[in-house]
């Protein structure tokens, strides 16, 4: 990261006044004063980016929500990577249904898959560990197909035997998502909204014409739709009375699903404090995998996180660059670490 990128908005950082430290007996810190920080940070930081919205929430009820520059409360916007945690919720949805599962191989739900990668399950396709390259041309061509897409993906060869590094990137999601075509006999925009967007009730959330949607980052949302699908998870899969995900996928979701192999390439190897993070499904572990945290990140700096262990998550919802907006997300995060969520209902 560029000292010249990140700088201006340090500076803005760090010149965000947070008000008074005041503090509970307990060392908690009041909900008025937390969010008011928060607010204060926020609002400085936002305007070098043209805006954004941040909703926090519990399952079930949400503790701050707001627009800041230019933006409204419903304003949908591309999600790069962010797009993997839903993509992650629709493909765990076809598992919990039994069409598919984390240890299926790919060759056994796409017949002319070659025998070079027949070790490739889906769990490793989830957790970028099949060892296929980061990318190819074709996830950019809206205009092919994705069985065509991943036709071409299934020629380029391996980095890495399957299983055995992290290598992040587009192309795992992509076969993971022609499966779900198959076995579900329907084209992803269909399956997608009957796993996700129709059970939640998402209006703005998809991935726009093409029978070739980018399933690891071409989908677009709303903070509060995506918001939705974090509470879903903070919820153990339950929305109100509907159990919509098994809590034994979601609590997949959040373990490290690397099995500790190198990590050779990691959208975090950069970050400082967070090189050694680990995949799930669809999202990314603080720590070594063992952390409460957990982050999935687009390239434009969307960020949701979810920390299971106090059962509150967070979307920060903003079209920049990802390297100007972590310091802004950590501090957000750093800050709400010393909220009650109890105190908030």
């Amino acid at each position: 990261m560029s000292p010249l990128v990140l700088t201006p908005l340090l500076l803005v950082l760090a010149g965000a006044s947070p008000g008074p430290q005041s503090s509970s007996p307990s060392g908690v810190q009041s909900v008025p004063l937390v969010f008011a920080q928060v607010d204060a940070l926020v609002a400085a930081a936002l305007p070098a980016e043209g805006g954004g919205v941040l909703r926090v929430a519990e399952p079930g009820h949400v503790l701050f929500e707001k627009a800041y520059g230019g933006y409204r409360l419903d304003d949908a916007i591309p999600l790069s990577t962010g797009t993997q945690l839903l993509s992650a919720v629709v493909l765990l949805r076809l598992v919990d249904r039994g069409k598919l599962s984390l240890d299926t191989k790919v060759s056994a739900v796409l017949r002319d898959w070659p025998a070079d990668k027949g070790g490739i399950t889906l769990r490793m396709l989830l957790a970028q560990t099949s060892g296929l390259p980061p990318s190819s041309r074709c996830l950019d061509d809206r205009n092919t197909t994705l069985e065509a897409c991943v036709r071409e993906i299934s020629q380029l060869p391996l980095r890495r035997e399957p299983g055995a590094a992290v290598i992040s990137g587009n192309t795992g999601f992509q076969v993971a998502g022609r499966m779900a075509e198959v076995v579900a006999g329907k084209s992803w925009a269909q399956v997608f909204r009957d796993e996700l967007t129709t059970p939640l009730e998402l209006r703005a959330t998809g991935f726009g014409k093409t029978a070739n949607p980018r399933i690891s980052g071409g989908a677009q949302s709303t903070a509060g739709e995506y918001g939705s699908v974090v509470d879903l998870l903070l919820a153990g899969g339950e929305r109100g009375p509907t159990r919509l995900l098994s809590l034994g996928v979601v609590d997949a979701m959040f373990r490290d699903q690397s099995g500790g192999v190198p990590l050779v390439h990691s959208p975090y190897a950069l970050v400082p404090g967070r090189e050694a993070w680990r995949p799930g499904l669809g999202v990314w572990l603080e720590g070594k995998g063992g952390g409460a945290v957990a982050l999935c990140q687009g390239s434009y700096g969307f960020t949701a996180w979810i920390d299971r262990a106090r059962r509150v998550g967070g979307v920060l919802l903003v079209k920049g660059e990802l390297e100007r907006i972590l310091p802004l997300e950590a501090q957000i995060r750093e800050r709400l670490s010393a909220l009650d969520p109890k105190a908030a209902r």
